[in-house]
């Protein structure tokens, strides 16, 4: 499996993610983007930020924040992890396309 072929959704999403930040007022933490591949053929970038106590982390993940971002990817899932660092995870595309018709 190559996760290539997300290459241009994954930088558009990037670019998205980022341009919502600066939009918002936020400085855009992004440190690094990770695009992978599962097994079962789901396509995940993962948006890392370095996100400091000084940054206020709460305003990356307040709900209307994270309703900007969707609305912003056209619906794609998106997920907020703050487990070992803050980062979105963005569910690119999926062999189970049943999230798209609002199935899941």
């Amino acid at each position: 499996m190559s996760a290539d072929r997300y290459l241009p959704a994954a930088r558009y999403v990037a670019w998205a993610i980022s341009g919502i930040l600066v939009e918002r007022g936020l400085k855009p933490l992004i440190s690094r983007v990770v695009l992978t591949e599962t097994q079962q053929g789901d396509a995940w970038l993962f948006a890392v930020l370095e996100v400091s106590a000084s940054d206020h982390p709460e305003e990356y993940t307040a709900p209307d924040l994270v309703q900007a971002l969707t609305a912003a990817l056209q619906g794609l899932p998106l997920v907020v992890s703050e487990t070992y660092g803050m980062r979105y995870a963005v569910l690119l595309g999926s062999q189970n396309q049943a999230w798209r018709r609002g199935m899941i």
